[in-house]
């Protein structure tokens, strides 16, 4: 049996449209709790950030079909650890968008004036990730939807 892992991985995105987002949404929301995968996805300055939970060998194969898709550049795992314990188990997929009621987030773990979630420490990244997830769980639907 796999041990659930959660990983985090940050990529540059070379070509999204709004149905993109949707699709990327859709899909995940309509397979993971099949597959008992659970996660948040962040949109953010021409870059995704996202974090998968789940067995090791079904997380494994997500990133793979990702690192093939064409919308993702110059990914990077950014963390990868086994948890007891889910961060985002109750989203088969949160998704965030970078806003200004959730900017400051973004930018204190930012280098610049822009975020670029690749120069992120594992640490860092799952930080973020949980601070952000909490203020969308605070704010709801008006940031953030779940599902």
């Amino acid at each position: 049996m796999d041990p659930m892992i959660r990983m985090i991985y940050a990529s540059r995105i070379t070509q999204l449209g709004s149905a993109d987002v949707h699709d990327i949404l859709n899909s995940s929301r309509r397979n993971n709790p099949a597959l008992g995968l659970s996660g948040m996805l962040v949109f953010a300055d021409g870059f995704f950030l996202q974090a998968l939970e789940g067995a090791r060998s079904r997380i494994n194969a997500l990133y793979a079909r990702i690192l093939r898709d064409t919308r993702h550049a110059d990914s990077a795992i950014l963390h990868y650890r086994e948890i007891d314990k889910r961060l985002f188990g109750d989203w088969s997929m949160g998704y965030v968008l970078s806003n200004e009621k959730n900017r400051s987030l973004f930018l204190a773990y930012s280098l610049d004036a822009r975020f670029s979630p690749l120069t992120l420490s594992g640490t860092a990244a799952e930080q973020l990730l949980g601070e952000l997830a909490e203020h969308a769980r605070i704010l709801g639907a008006a940031t953030a939807t779940a599902g």
